[in-house]
């Protein structure tokens, strides 16, 4: 069993997340850790109409939560927060300007960001899907800080090489750009060729 953490903060982006977890969901042998922020929610419920709860952005997805372990951000003894406990990847989606800051200076204000640290301090994957634009320059040191320390950092900008037709082909670019960097295969966009 693969064991992903998924953390949503509160930058704009929620759909991002939405669908990296449908997708995710659906795979054989996944066991995903889930923490959503306050402030992640709030993203949510103004992003996605008529959602007001996690349990409604799940179902609202599709994602098979079955297969979702939930955990209150607020909760820093969760299994998920020791480096004892074998996660193999943490994914930040999307990651907020001031989550990455906290993350690139060690500060663990909660879950998402204890469990960023102990991706970091135990050497496992760590991608941050961040969404914010323009990034000043504190932004970009905290991202090549994080670059620097191992994680993998992706804009939330598709390409359109592969001929998007709608919003969904811009977020599946993303979203199988996730999953490259995760070793699993997908058909999710047109590649390059």
């Amino acid at each position: 069993m693969r064991r992903v953490f998924v953390g949503v903060t509160g930058a704009s982006g929620s759909i991002y997340a939405g669908y990296f977890l449908k997708h995710l969901s659906k795979m054989d042998d996944i066991e995903i850790h889930l923490t959503i922020t306050d402030d992640g929610l709030k993203n949510i419920i103004y992003e996605n109409n008529g959602i007001t709860t996690i349990n409604d952005f799940l179902k609202h997805y599709d994602v098979e939560t079955e297969k979702v372990v939930l955990h209150d951000y607020k909760n820093m003894a969760a299994p998920v927060s020791s480096g004892s406990f074998k996660v193999s990847d943490y994914i930040v989606i999307p990651a907020s300007m001031g989550c990455v800051g906290r993350i690139a200076g060690g500060i663990s204000s909660n879950l998402v960001e204890r469990c960023a640290d102990v991706a970091l301090k135990e050497r496992r994957r760590l991608i941050v899907v961040f969404r914010e634009a323009p990034l000043n320059s504190i932004h970009l040191e905290n991202l090549l800080k994080l670059s620097r320390n191992g994680a993998i950092t992706i804009p939330a900008s598709p390409a359109f090489y592969h001929n998007p037709e709608t919003i969904e082909d811009l977020i599946l670019f993303i979203i199988g750009k996730i999953f490259d960097i995760m070793n699993i295969d997908t058909d999710l966009f047109k590649r390059w060729s």
